[in-house]
């Protein structure tokens, strides 16, 4: 072997190194959002540094330059504020890498192992978003690297990007039916090891809470959790997703409080089966603990526990989309007899020299109404006759008097300001009293029946300690905006609102709309993939496999896995035997086979192995005629490989035999 070819040998095809360079961009762009912007800068940098070489106007980075690279790469990632160990971070230093290795890549050694990092980037990117939309995403990224691989066989002289895309999409859709196999049998197993939290936070409810935030969550449309019901689901106005319970309040913010512990699980007994409300929720990444569910939870996931405060926590944050099911009983009563602990804990006030004015109106109105009860009715009237509004856009409060400077001055506020100060209110006469915080309400998508709860839906909700009653239930903003308990968000907006909502929240909310009734189909798209795809879990699993095999033991699952694994093969092999086509033949040899079948219709047959030169002199022979330069130009168009590739020999060819075609038919 010379020294020339083994040169060849380790080169990358241009048609791969193209291919390489797209994959690039295709493979970080998912996962821009979660990294440095400076990381994106230099693999841009990077990319461009690569063309250079590749036009030979740049070098390959020297050892010194690669070091420093490496060293300012990594510094650069400690100093990004990613919390250690992150997920972010680990991220980064990979997506670092990719794009150096790049730089220096020189031979096919160097692109296989850049292919390689590609395919584990694409990886990654799933632990951040398995929405369908990403998936899709992802496997077209998949056959683009691929198809990279396919070219890293391919010749310098024949570039065909093209070519090699449809080879490798042939690849992954040959793929699939294995794929679909593995996904259904093998057998589901906790991970081995945990992924550290990232460090970015998502939209949704947060474990402090000041009276603007949630306002602010009103106009977003991001999906929050998605809801199927055993049976009918309740009115709107029942629909109360309790996650949060804020006891805490200083200066203006509301707080969680220490977590009580977890009760045990058959501390709750059903009062009434009939009520029983059965539901699976099928909940978006919060990063957070926090489970959603409706009053009050009675069975729920193993895993799970039901805090003191009658909210649902999980061991661990929520990284992905958690699928879990809950019976509720709505007619539960929670705390009959309440503990000393819990009722210091929701009376108290941290600072006594707050909101002067509202602690007075409240002692007034309690030594009038009587009693707790009639102390709420009274509030809420008063909010019903007085010229409160219910606006998305609160006027800004101090930190200081907040609750005092919103009840008797502004008097415009968002669900946390009413709950808020009738909490405040209820405190400052003693009784024990808390805020909730969660969603209200949710949409029912027609296509799949399923409900959809977004982040516009999140609201602030009151519980009031009755004696003999426990904790009861008292919404503020069905006084003020009845409409946004009854019928939604939409319904209790004025028309200043609406106009400061996104487009999509102003879609979404529309009833009668072909654009809203086309997400609502995409949708019904995402539930269907969360249900059978991300939601696919142990347990349900377990349900899948019972239904295919009844008894489900080890021996059955590993032949069904075999057997499943021989049918995908099969199905492949059939689909390529099937679907097989003709090899095609050179532009050249298909303009001189054309010419002999007309010479076969005129008599002159080309026998079998005879050679164009041969069949050309015959033709010369039997009809006594000058066939001049064309056995020169046929061994040119079919034979030089050189003069093959050119258009200008094929189309010589094709006059020359096209002359000979009409002296023959002269005579």
């Amino acid at each position: 072997m010379t020294a020339r070819s083994i040169g060849v040998a380790h080169q990358i095809p241009r048609n791969s190194l193209a291919l390489l360079m797209i994959a690039q961009v295709v493979v970080v762009l998912p996962l821009a959002p979660y990294i440095s912007p400076w990381i994106v800068g230099v693999c841009l940098f990077c990319g461009y540094w690569r063309t250079q070489v590749y036009r030979g106007r740049w070098g390959y980075p020297a050892s010194w330059v690669k070091t420093f690279l490496v060293a300012a790469a990594v510094a650069g990632i400690a100093l990004s504020g990613f919390q250690s160990f992150s997920l972010e971070a680990a991220t980064s230093l990979l997506v670092v890498a990719f794009a150096l290795k790049l730089v220096e890549m020189k031979n096919r050694r160097d692109a296989y192992l850049v292919i390689y990092l590609s395919y584990f980037l694409i990886a990654t990117g799933f632990l951040f978003d398995q929405s369908m939309a990403v998936t899709a995403y992802e496997l077209a990224a998949s056959v683009v690297v691929t198809a990279a691989m396919v070219g890293m066989n391919q010749l310098q002289t024949r570039v065909r990007p093209v070519a090699s895309l449809r080879v490798a999409g042939t690849l992954v859709l040959q793929a699939l039916p294995l794929t679909l196999v593995i996904f259904l049998l093998f057998p589901r197993i906790a991970p081995l090891w945990s992924i550290p939290v990232p460090s970015a936070a998502t939209t949704g409810l947060s474990d402090t809470l000041t009276p603007g935030d949630i306002a602010s969550l009103g106009r977003s449309d991001e999906l929050a959790f998605r809801v199927i019901f055993d049976g009918d689901p309740p009115r709107q106005s029942e629909l109360y997703w309790r996650g949060l319970v804020y006891s805490d309040f200083v200066y203006g913010t509301w707080a969680l409080a220490a977590p009580l512990d977890a009760l045990p699980r058959d501390s709750l007994d059903a009062e009434s089966e009939s009520a029983s409300l059965s539901y699976e929720i099928f909940l978006e990444p919060t990063q957070s603990k926090w489970l959603f569910s409706l009053d009050t939870p009675r069975q729920y996931p193993d895993r799970v526990d039901l805090l003191g405060d009658y909210r649902l926590e999980n061991p661990e944050p929520v990284m992905s989309v958690m699928r879990y099911k809950v019976i509720s009983d709505p007619e539960l009563s929670t705390d009959p007899v309440l503990d000393p602990a819990i009722r210091e804990r929701e009376s108290r006030l941290e600072n006594p020299n707050d909101n002067i004015r509202l602690q007075a109106y409240a002692r007034d109105l309690y030594e009038r109404a009587g009693s707790v009860e009639a102390m709420v009715y009274a509030m809420m009237a008063h909010i019903r006759e007085e010229p409160y509004s219910y606006t998305l856009n609160p006027p800004t409060l101090a930190r200081y008097d907040s609750i005092d400077e919103f009840w008797f001055d502004t008097r415009r506020g968002f669900c946390s300001h009413y709950a808020g100060a009738m909490v405040y209110a209820l405190r400052s006469v003693g009784v024990p009293a808390r805020m909730v915080g969660g969603y209200q309400g949710g949409e029912i998508n027609p296509v799949t029946g399923h409900m959809v709860v977004r982040q516009y839906d999140a609201h602030a909700w009151v519980e009031v300690w009755i004696e003999g009653k426990g904790w009861q239930r008292f919404d503020p903003t069905a006084a003020v905006a009845p409409a946004r308990v009854e019928d939604g968000l939409n319904a209790a907006l004025s028309s200043e609102d609406r106009e400061t909502l996104s487009f999509l929240s102003a879609t979404r909310m529309e009833s009668e709309n072909v654009l809203a009734d086309a997400l609502r189909f995409f949708d019904s798209l995402e539930y269907r993939w969360n249900l059978w795809v991300v939601g696919y879990d142990v347990d349900t699993q377990a349900n899948v496999l019972k239904k295919l095999f009844g008894e489900v033991t080890p021996s059955r699952i590993g032949v069904a896995l075999v057997l499943g694994g021989a049918v995908s093969l099969a199905m492949v092999v059939l689909g390529l035997f099937f679907w097989r086509k003709p090899a095609s033949s050179h532009p050249s040899e298909r303009v001189f086979s054309r010419f002999c079948a007309a010479m076969s219709r005129h008599g002159i047959k080309r026998l079998p192995g005879e050679t164009p030169v041969v069949f050309l002199e015959r033709i010369a022979e039997e009809k006594n005629i000058d066939v001049g330069i064309l056995p020169e130009l046929v061994q040119r168009a079919l034979y030089d490989p050189i003069g093959s590739q050119q258009r200008s020999a094929r189309m010589n060819l094709k006059k020359e035999l096209r002359k000979l075609r009409f002296r023959l038919a002269l005579g």
